[in-house]
């Protein structure tokens, strides 16, 4: 301590010590109990792990995708809800069942629109089967000019009969003819009737006329591409 004079000397009394210090204030303390965190009741968190669903779902989108995704949406949506989370393989098994279900939905359009065009193929030949045998029991007809008309110079009776035998021939494949050919092979019956007509009331036979006529409508009905499309 500092005596009057300026001087420092040194405590003798302990007393003296002793009354400095017990009348010190007292400092803060510096932990204060009451701060301390306790975390012995915290529950503990719970580790993502796969439930049985969830495999079930993976499993299931790989065999039948449709069911492998309704069982995964499904435990995606009850575990989102009892846990907060979802694991990668119900993400995983979401993903492997839509594409694998849009797949089977294309496979399965494409498998119908073959079977439909196999069965429309096939009703198709069906109905053109009679056509097909009664024009393939004249193999050459559809080589000759205007499919097997009259051309040999003869008496006009005789021609005029081979015209109505060419005409009730047509007519009668007109009546078999499918709807994709009855139309071609009608109208040739139908123009050897008109010139039949013709010939019966004129008692004259143009015949360079009368086949160029024939010929025309002949090349226009596309009976040998019908004939190739139908009767093989």
């Amino acid at each position: 301590m500092v005596d009057p004079d300026g001087h420092e000397t040194a405590l003798r009394d302990s007393d003296t010590f002793d009354s400095l210090v017990a009348t010190a204030p007292a400092g803060p303390s510096r932990i204060d109990p009451s701060m301390v965190l306790d975390f012995s009741d915290r529950p503990a968190r719970e580790r993502k792990h796969t439930s049985p669903l969830e495999w079930a779902g993976l499993v299931l989108a790989v065999i039948l995708p449709p069911l492998g995704l309704l069982v995964t949406v499904v435990a995606r949506i009850v575990i989102r809800r009892r846990h907060g989370w979802t694991t990668g393989v119900a993400v995983a098994a979401t993903v492997i069942s839509i594409v694998l279900t849009l797949v089977l939905a294309g496979g399965a359009v494409y498998l119908k629109s073959v079977s439909d065009a196999d069965a429309a193929a096939e009703a198709l030949l069906a109905e053109a089967a009679p056509l097909c045998e009664a024009i393939a029991a004249t193999p050459d007809v559809l080589d000759t000019p205007a499919y097997g008309w009259p051309t040999d110079v003869a008496a006009l009776p005789v021609t005029l009969e081979a015209m109505k035998a060419y005409q009730a021939h047509w007519a009668e494949l007109a009546q078999l003819a499918p709807a994709s050919a009855q139309t071609n092979v009608a109208a040739i019956a139908d123009q050897a009737q008109i010139l039949v007509s013709a010939v019966e009331s004129s008692q004259i036979i143009d015949r360079a006329g009368n086949l160029a006529i024939m010929s025309t409508i002949t090349d226009a009905s596309g009976l040998p591409g019908w004939v190739t499309r139908n009767c093989s």
